[in-house]
């Protein structure tokens, strides 16, 4: 059995499968789309995912790191890792 990282979360026994109904209509669009890259709907759809869960992650940490910051701005330097610092602090 695999233990979760964080040792507050219950250990899931989920195989990874995520399974979800739609429409005719929007399995045409997502097959459409993923066609265009020459891709699978699921490599299609695990993409698409992945990128909306990143963006969100940093846009949550970011405003998180925001209301946390002092009224003086950054040094060039720290700047430039913001972003980085805010991902981290997202997935901690």
């Amino acid at each position: 059995m695999y233990e979760s990282v964080h040792q507050d979360l219950p250990v899931s026994h989920d195989n990874g499968h995520i399974e979800f109904l739609t429409s005719e209509e929007q399995h045409r669009v997502i097959r459409k789309a993923a066609e265009l890259l020459g891709w699978t709907v699921p490599q299609y759809v695990l993409s698409t995912a992945l990128d909306r869960a990143e963006r969100d992650l940093y846009e949550h940490a970011a405003a998180h790191t925001e209301q946390a910051r002092p009224t003086t701005p950054p040094a060039e330097e720290e700047a430039a890792v913001m972003p980085l610092v805010a991902v981290i602090a997202a997935l901690g």
